[in-house]
């Protein structure tokens, strides 16, 4: 058997960085929200260019405005203009193009039209007015406020780019109001004129469509037995080149790279609106799948992006045949620069990192299939209009093609796998026993959960709790607390449900010894009660592996 070290050096004799480059530019002068035809001009994009290299491709067809498990996908839609100008007393007015700005109007947003005064809302609880700015979730500023638009706004993004929101509405919560986005430092300015009592004018024209099509994903494989699964979700807002273009070009290079090997084993590769296709794609797989990797937000040029690439493994309960050979290959790949003393070490920032939800890995997990993801945290202009391809390295999304790769080569092969395995789990409770000592945590009880891992049996139509179902099970005031506590919504979505499927005992303790989060009482007794509300409303019997109620 090679060597994981041969392995990699036949890989990067195909050289794909060119291929790189011109796939990001197809793919990002695409606007691709959930169920519009941007997404599915990508879609075609990278179903040509596979085509054109002798793939197998598929599309498959889910239904919009449907719900399947605790996931709903929302209404198929288009936008066609958006116009927002804000005048600041008798001074400054500020105008903004969907054209110029794609992220401006949130994405679902119904059309209006029309001129106002604004409001500045602390908060949802008391948010009246005809349009009125606030900072909050898009979807529950729509479902909370009655305004005719509502103008959000986002501190944790950079503040000088429009943010992106979503509201992800089924074609039953269609009202008559818009939602548009303004950059932080436009709403800081307009929050000062207000404080000082001058008036603000809103003036705007939202034009967008919905309609009833069935929305599209992407499947492209090679081989008839059973390998591993490759996902990246395609959607996001033009030109959204970290999230997800990245991911999607990485996806496709790792297909050239396994196809070039000499090691030829089976892969698929999934092209999907995040979530609401992955959870209808089991139904079309060629096979069922051994693992998944979810390439979500990599390749970036991390000195403009100040990301780190976060090898995010499932959560220590779940026996992973990934895991290992991720973290073998990211050091093989990106262990490329030389100390004083000619050592190899990180050429990029990478780390292991305990499980967190919020990507399509979440829906494979559920599925009870092993599953991994590469993404890039934090990233500077994640989620707004200046996401663009200038901050995208072709090189490092080639890297991230060969470690997938890789990955996918030596967990099929089972390459040495239990040496490698045993190494693992003596780097992962050495990294635990020092991230414990930095926190002064006592994390030695997560050894004993590491030697005894359980796998998960394949239940296909099992899917994450998703936050919009956590909010109307909820309440706005739980759900807006359990969003600011950390980690609260990965218990609650993913974490929880399945170590309960496994019989895992106290899931909550175990959780925050992996995260190490320590919540506070008040915290931990938020979390706790949401959790039993969910318990009780799934009916779910504890080690049962009983997936019944997500159909």
């Amino acid at each position: 058997m090679e060597s994981p070290t041969s392995i990699l050096e036949e890989l990067r004799k195909t050289r794909l960085t060119g291929v790189a480059r011109d796939l990001l530019r197809r793919v990002t002068i695409h606007h691709r929200i959930q169920g519009s035809i941007g997404i599915e001009k990508a879609l075609v994009e990278v179903e040509e260019f596979m085509s054109s290299m002798g793939y197998e491709v598929k599309f498959f067809e889910f239904p919009a405005s449907s719900r399947h498990g605790y996931i709903e996908t929302p209404v198929s839609w288009d936008v066609y203009e958006g116009r927002v100008e804000i005048k600041v007393g008798r001074g400054q007015v500020y105008t903004y193009h969907h054209s110029e700005h794609p992220t401006l109007v949130s994405a679902h947003s119904p059309p209006s039209e029309g001129c106002g005064k604004l409001t500045w809302c602390k908060d949802l609880s008391k948010c009246e007015g005809e349009v009125v700015l606030v900072e909050a979730p898009g979807y529950l500023a729509y479902k909370e406020s009655s305004a005719r638009l509502i103008v959000l706004y986002d501190s944790k993004r950079y503040s000088e780019a429009v943010p992106y929101t979503g509201l992800f509405i089924g074609d039953n919560e269609i009202e008559p109001k818009s939602v548009v986005n303004i950059p932080y430092s436009l709403a800081l300015k307009i929050i000062s004129q207000i404080s000082k009592g001058y008036e603000v004018e809103v003036c705007w024209s939202v034009k967008t469509a919905f309609s009833s099509k069935q929305q599209k994903g992407l499947i492209v494989y090679r081989g008839e037995d059973p390998g591993i699964l490759y996902i990246s979700h395609i959607c996001h807002p033009k030109p959204g080149a970290h999230d997800n273009a990245s991911g999607v070009v990485s996806n496709i290079l790792t297909a050239m790279l396994l196809d070039a090997s000499s090691q030829k084993v089976p892969h698929a590769h999934l092209f999907v609106p995040e979530y609401s296709g992955t959870i209808f794609a089991y139904k079309h797989l060629p096979w069922t799948p051994i693992g998944v990797v979810n390439l979500d937000m990599v390749g970036s040029k991390q000195w403009i992006t100040n990301s780190t690439l976060n090898l995010v493994i499932p959560p220590l309960y779940v026996k992973s045949r990934l895991s290992p050979y991720l973290l073998l290959a990211t050091k093989l790949v990106l262990d490329e620069a030389s100390s004083f003393g000619g050592f190899k070490l990180p050429s990029q920032r990478y780390s292991i990192t305990p499980y967190t939800a919020g990507s399509d890995h979440d829906v494979t997990l559920m599925w009870g299939v092993d599953s991994i993801m590469l993404n890039e945290w934090p990233s500077k202009y994640y989620h707004t209009d200046m996401d663009d391809v200038d901050s995208i390295s072709p090189a490092q999304l080639y890297n991230t093609g060969l470690i997938a790769a890789l990955v996918g080569i030596l967990s099929y092969t089972g390459n040495r796998f239990d040496e490698i395995e045993k190494s693992y789990k003596g780097y992962i409770k050495s990294w635990f026993a020092i991230e414990g000592l930095k926190y002064g945590l006592d994390l030695s009880t997560l050894a004993s959960i590491l030697d005894s891992q359980i796998e998960p049996s394949y239940q296909p139509g099992s899917t994450p709790i998703s936050s919009k179902f956590l909010y109307r099970r909820l309440g706005r005031a739980k759900y807006e607390k359990l969003r600011s506590i950390k980690g609260g919504l990965t218990f609650l979505s993913v974490y929880g449900p399945l170590a309960l499927r496994l019989g895992i005992k106290n899931p909550l303790e175990l959780f925050q010894l992996e995260n190490m989060v320590s919540w506070s009482f008040e915290e931990k007794q938020l979390i706790s009660n949401a959790w039993r509300e969910l318990v009780e409303e799934m009916g779910f019997k504890e080690g049962s592996q009983d997936a019944s109620y997500y159909s």
